[in-house]
């Protein structure tokens, strides 16, 4: 690494996905290998292209990186009632989908997007779950010293 560590900090909305399992089947005597989740391919696809705006014209990071993501879910309807959130409604969404299935795909999209050259250079992960109005993903990208 030469010069400042690079980082790069993006944004996007929606309601994240998680990368779940793939199947793989055979097809005219070739594999293929598809997603069990099909909302899984337009999440990735905007996770992929917000990193690539975010990175620009710089080329894939190389080195070990710090990886902070942050998912927003919304709240279910069955957590408010007629004066508003109920008082029995959890503070956090410990329930499906699973955090480390939901930190896959991005994972995978910063390498896609070329923003990392492999996510095997994440080295410190920290990652949340939490209820909020704007549902979407918070991804910060730290380049640390080699």
């Amino acid at each position: 690494m030469t010069g400042e560590p690079r980082s790069l900090v993006f944004t996007v909305p929606g309601v994240p996905v998680p990368q779940g399992s793939s199947r793989a089947f055979v097809v005219g005597g070739r594999a293929v290998v598809t997603s069990a989740n099909a909302k899984l391919r337009p999440w990735r696809a905007a996770v992929t292209a917000a990193a690539a705006e975010a990175r620009g014209d710089d080329p894939a990071i190389a080195g070990p990186v710090f990886v902070e993501i942050e998912f927003t879910f919304p709240r279910p309807a069955g957590h408010f009632g007629k004066r508003g959130l109920r008082q029995s409604a959890p503070e956090y969404p410990a329930v499906r989908p699973d955090i480390d299935k939901l930190v896959r795909a991005c994972l995978d999209s910063l390498t896609e997007s070329g923003a990392l050259r492999d996510d095997s250079l994440v080295v410190d992960l920290s990652a949340c779950k939490w209820y909020g109005e704007y549902p979407g993903v918070r991804v910060s990208v730290t380049e640390l010293p080699a």
